[in-house]
C-alpha cells in the first residue's frame, strides 16, 4: 500500500474493484488496489514513478512488473467487467450517449468506446492492438468492438435510447449501415470533400453555403457518398474555436433539427476530454511499455481509477452543492460565474490534496449523466 494511504481509504478502493470484478484472485485485488492509490498520488502511468510511491521502490518496480504481465488478469475481462458496472449505474431516463474513437501512443492503437458523463466521457469499452495487426483489418475490428458493447448497452436500456457518436475517421457507409441494423440513432461527422447529390448535382461538403448568417443548415435527405450512394440526413454547422471557424457536416439516419444535430454531436468532444484527462491528468501517455497486453492492462487500472474518481465526485461534490463551493475553493477560482475544471478534474485535484476523501467512495454509486458542479455563489 502506498506510503501515504490510510487503512480506509485502501479497503474502500478495494471494495470498488471488488464490485467491478468480484471473481478476481485476492493477490490481484490487493495489487490492483495498491497502484490504483499510487496512481492518484503519482499521477502517472511510468513504472518506475508508480513504484515511488511505496516505501520499497525495488519490491513495487517487480510488483507492478508482475501485474501488468499477469496472465490472468485478462485486458478482455477488464474490460468486459467495466461495462457491466457502467451499464449497472445508468439512471432509468434519459439518452445514452456512445463515444467511439481511436487513441494512440507509439506503435499501440486503442479502441474505446466512451460514456458521455456531463461534460467528459468515461471508458466504457475497449480493446488495445499493435499497429502491423491493425493492417487491413481496422474495420473488421471496429464492427466486432462495437457489437459486442452494443449488444450489452442495449440489453441494458433497449435500442430508443442508444445514440452513437463518432468522428471522420467512421464516416463511411458500410458503418452507417451497421449501426441502422441496429436501429440505434447515430451522429457520424463526415469529411469535406465527400460529395452529396443536392439541387439536382453531386457536389461536395465543404462546398455547400450557410443561409445568410446562420450558423447550421439541414439538408434533409440527401444521397451521400457518390462512389457508393447512400440516402442520409445531413446537417452543416460552424462554430467558433480558438477565434475560427469550424465546420462540421454531420450524418445520421434520423429526421432532427440541424441544431439539436449539432448540440448532440458537440458531446462527442467530451470523449476527447477523457483522453486528455486519461494521458495527461493520470498519466497514461508516460507509460513506456513494450508489450501490448501489458499496455492494455495499464489502461485498465486507468479506467478503473478513473471511474472511482467520478464515483467519489458524485458523493462529495454533486450531492452537497454548498459543502462543494467550499472544496472548489481549494482548488480552483471562480470565473465568470462558473468553476473552470470539470467534476473529474475538481475530484482529483482534491484528492491529489487529501486521499482521504476515498473513504465517500460508495461503489454501488448511481450516475448522473448530466452532472454539472453547482454555480459558485
Amino acid at each position: 500500500m502506498p506510503s501515504q494511504a490510510t487503512t480506509l481509504t485502501a479497503e474502500q478502493m478495494r471494495q470498488f474493484i471488488l464490485t467491478l470484478s468480484p471473481r478476481l484472485h485476492g493477490h490481484l485485488v490487493k495489487a490492483l488496489t495498491a497502484f490504483a492509490l499510487a496512481l492518484l498520488l503519482k499521477t502517472s502511468g511510468c513504472q518506475a514513478e508508480l513504484a515511488r510511491a511505496f516505501a520499497s521502490f525495488e519490491a513495487a518496480s517487480r510488483r507492478l512488473t508482475r501485474l501488468l504481465h499477469n496472465p490472468h488478469l485478462s485486458p478482455r475481462q477488464q474490460a468486459d467487467a467495466m461495462l457491466a458496472y457502467g451499464l449497472a449505474r445508468l439512471p432509468a431516463r434519459g439518452p445514452v450517449r456512445l463515444v467511439v474513437d481511436w487513441t494512440s501512443e507509439g506503435t499501440w492503437h486503442l479502441l474505446v468506446i466512451s460514456l458521455v458523463v456531463g461534460r467528459r466521457a468515461l471508458p466504457l469499452y475497449w480493446r488495445a492492438y499493435a499497429a502491423d495487426t491493425l493492417k487491413g483489418r481496422m474495420r473488421r475490428y471496429e464492427f466486432a468492438v462495437l457489437h459486442r458493447a452494443l449488444t450489452a448497452v442495449v440489453t441494458r436500456v433497449g435500442r430508443r435510447r442508444v445514440q452513437v457518436l463518432a468522428d471522420r475517421g467512421f464516416a463511411d457507409v458500410e458503418l452507417c449501415t451497421f449501426l441502422a441494423d441496429w436501429g440505434i440513432t447515430y451522429l457520424i461527422r463526415a469529411k469535406g470533400s465527400t460529395k452529396v447529390y443536392v439541387g439536382g448535382t453531386w457536389q461536395r461538403l465543404d462546398q455547400l453555403r450557410f443561409r445568410g448568417n446562420g450558423h447550421c443548415r439541414a439538408l434533409g435527405q440527401v444521397r451521400y457518398c457518390e462512389s457508393a450512394p447512400h440516402r442520409l440526413w445531413v446537417s452543416l454547422g460552424r462554430r467558433k474555436h480558438a477565434g475560427q471557424w469550424q465546420h462540421w457536416y454531420v450524418l445520421s439516419n434520423r429526421a432532427l433539427p440541424a441544431r439539436d444535430v449539432l448540440t448532440d454531436y458537440g458531446r462527442r468532444m467530451g470523449a476527447e476530454e477523457g483522453f486528455r484527462d486519461a494521458k495527461w491528468w493520470l498519466g497514461f501517455a508516460d507509460a513506456q511499455i513494450q508489450d501490448v497486453q501489458a499496455w492494455a492492462r495499464l489502461f485498465g487500472l486507468c479506467a478503473l481509477t478513473m471511474w472511482a474518481v467520478m464515483a467519489v465526485a458524485h458523493a462529495v461534490l454533486l450531492a452537497q452543492p454548498a459543502r462543494a463551493r467550499k472544496l472548489l475553493r481549494c482548488v480552483c477560482a471562480r470565473r465568470r460565474g462558473r468553476w473552470p475544471l470539470s467534476v473529474f478534474k475538481a475530484m482529483l485535484c482534491l484528492l491529489q490534496q487529501h486521499l482521504a476523501w476515498l473513504e465517500d467512495l460508495v461503489p454501488n454509486i448511481g450516475f448522473d449523466l448530466e452532472a454539472q458542479l453547482p454555480n459558485p455563489p
